[in-house]
């Protein structure tokens, strides 16, 4: 019964279940077949807003090797204007971060290092150099920052940047690393975000426990406190004894509210039906609550892919991809301050061919912005956005 009222509100109209979505827009110029165009970054961070100019990052293979590529869509333009490219060499894992009058801040990964760029105008900047990877961006409390993942002997760690930035000119005032000392395992897929009085909080993929556990930290009084787990599993509770511990990966972040922080990430615990959709709370006492389900009970028996949280403090959403349909499709719930609700599907990105790897941002007026992968019957698979307003 669910999944028929859902059909009917998208063969119907714009207005689904909640939401009035605008037509899909076509962002990328280069589709085809044997081209790729992926959406993957650290707190999947490749959408922003900016002035009312939507600005969208991926990578895509067009030139034969991986390249990164930004697209701008102006306000009262039809449609996205052709993407410049932003690397000089092979390139992985842009990120955007809006800015003040229509202009966005861009990172990403290039031959082993990380690079940012004001655009338009701006000139490059070297964040961090042979092997750096998973960069991520956040703004607030009148700073710009910067993490990634930066070998450190072995294994890598995650450090963090403050940044200036002076009519286009990019600056690191200060890079540290979250832990002085050398990591014992692999550390990765860094997510930044800073509450709303001003802490900054780093959540990031960590295996010191012989299995992947989302940790964080907040920086206090300069310095970062001890990391904490994000999950509220411990190491060694796998079922049947199987591994050190069941696996959690890709955390994003969020402010929420006065000063709060929200998490969302992906899950295993429940290791017969994949990874779940996972979220817990901070609010304001700097240490996460509780681990709440995300998705609805009909998402439950098949695996959730590419999940993020995006918030304007007030407003809070997750959004994820998933098969329950019989193909992947993006599906998005909304905090009503209590719980998550129903699971609703993006109406442009769901039905026949695959539509995956949304990425999502909140803008001033509560607008909701997303952007996905649309991969066709023909296998020609093309960068798709849409807005949405609550109803």
């Amino acid at each position: 019964m669910r999944a028929a009222i859902l059909l009917l509100a998208a063969v119907t109209g714009p207005a689904h279940a909640g939401w009035s979505w605008s037509e899909p827009l076509t962002v990328n110029t280069a589709p085809g077949v044997n081209i790729f165009p992926h959406l993957e970054s650290a707190n999947r961070q490749g959408i922003a807003v900016s002035g009312g100019t939507v600005g969208v990052v991926w990578e895509d293979n067009r030139s034969g090797a991986p390249q990164c590529y930004l697209a701008v869509k102006p306000a009262k333009a039809k449609g996205f204007q052709r993407e410049i490219r932003l690397g000089k060499q092979e390139c992985y894992e842009p990120v955007v971060l809006a800015l003040d009058g229509g202009r966005f801040l861009a990172a990403w990964e290039e031959a082993g290092r990380v690079y940012a760029q004001v655009w338009p105008q701006g000139r490059r900047l070297q964040l961090a150099g042979t092997g750096a990877a998973q960069v991520t961006l956040a703004r607030g409390g009148g700073a710009l920052y910067a993490a990634w993942a930066e070998q450190a002997g072995r294994f890598r760690r995650i450090v963090v940047a403050t940044l200036t930035e002076t009519r286009g000119a990019l600056a690191v005032q200060s890079a540290q690393p979250v832990e002085a000392a050398e990591p014992v395992d692999e550390q990765g897929w860094p997510a930044l975000a800073v509450a709303g009085d001003g802490t900054l909080a780093v959540a990031w993929e960590d295996r010191r426990h012989r299995h992947t556990v989302p940790m964080v930290s907040h920086r206090r009084d300069g310095g970062f406190t001890p990391p904490v787990r994000l999950t509220d599993i411990k190491s060694g509770s796998a079922p049947g004894g199987l591994g050190a511990g069941t696996g959690a990966m890709r955390p994003t972040l969020a402010r929420w509210g006065e000063r709060g922080l929200v998490a969302v990430w992906l899950d295993k615990r429940d290791f017969l039906s994949g990874y779940d959709v996972y979220a817990a709370f901070d609010p304001g006492t700097r240490s996460f609550g509780r681990n709440l389900k995300v998705q609805d009970s009909f998402g439950d028996n098949m695996a959730q892919w590419h999940a993020l949280v995006v918030s304007d403090g007030t407003r809070l959403v997750a959004l994820w991809d998933d098969a329950r349909d019989g193909t992947p499709d993006v599906w998005l719930s909304a905090w009503d301050g209590e719980a998550f609700g129903d699971d609703v599907a993006v109406p442009g990105a769901h039905g026949p061919g695959a539509q995956s790897d949304p990425v999502a941002t909140l803008d001033a007026k509560g607008t909701l912005h997303v952007a996905w992968l649309d991969r066709d019957a023909a296998g020609v698979t093309r960068v798709r956005y849409a807005r949405a307003v609550r109803q």
